[in-house]
């Protein structure tokens, strides 16, 4: 799986803006691993549902 890493500093650094970046990183691990994805994935997954989450 190819890494993009502008997409994942994309959601870091807007998960870090908004004041949830740790929990995004803690999310984005578990989907890795639970969901069999890239990381690339699973950034932008776990950034949605903590956007979600904060509405």
């Amino acid at each position: 799986m190819e890494v993009n890493g502008k997409i994942i500093e994309e959601f870091g650094f807007k998960a870090s803006k908004m004041g949830f970046f740790q929990e995004w990183q803690s999310l984005v691990d578990v989907l890795k691993k639970e969901k069999d994805i890239s990381v690339n994935e699973a950034s932008e997954i776990a950034f949605q549902r903590l956007l979600n989450q904060s509405n």
